[in-house]
């Protein structure tokens, strides 16, 4: 089951990426960003053709989901601010690494340490900065 979802969403990317028609006017037609904005297209049409086909109303669909935005956007706020903080973890090993274990000939070089100084202070402006 698994397996043919994958194919599926694969065969929409590869004919998203084929014919990379662009569904805005200022995205060039032909570049990899018309291809991705065409794959998302073809996704929710096809979720959309879903919906109507076990009678659903999409104005309806869509009032509902608007009534949902609250708890929806404070969800989403959250998530995004966990996945920033384990990015922000992760820069903070990267620079302990790169600090204490100076005997290791695998530790961390300059420039990891300062890309992930550089991420870190990115990611710690976004998690600690109100929304």
């Amino acid at each position: 089951m698994l397996n043919a979802i994958g194919s599926f969403f694969g065969q929409l990317w590869r004919s998203a990426n084929f014919w990379r028609i662009s569904p805005l006017a200022e995205v060039r037609t032909g570049s990899k960003l018309a291809g991705s904005l065409m794959f998302l297209v073809m996704v929710f049409g096809i979720v959309g053709l879903v919906l109507m086909a076990f009678g659903f109303d999409l104005d309806r669909v869509d009032l509902w989901l608007d009534a949902q935005g609250g708890w929806l956007d404070a969800v989403g706020a959250l998530a995004f601010r966990v996945l920033l903080g384990f990015i922000l973890l992760i820069c903070g090993v990267i620079i302990l690494g790169w600090s204490f274990d100076r005997k290791n000939p695998d530790r961390p070089g300059w420039g990891m340490a300062i890309g992930a100084l550089i991420v870190g202070y990115f990611c710690a402006m976004s998690v600690f900065a109100p929304l």
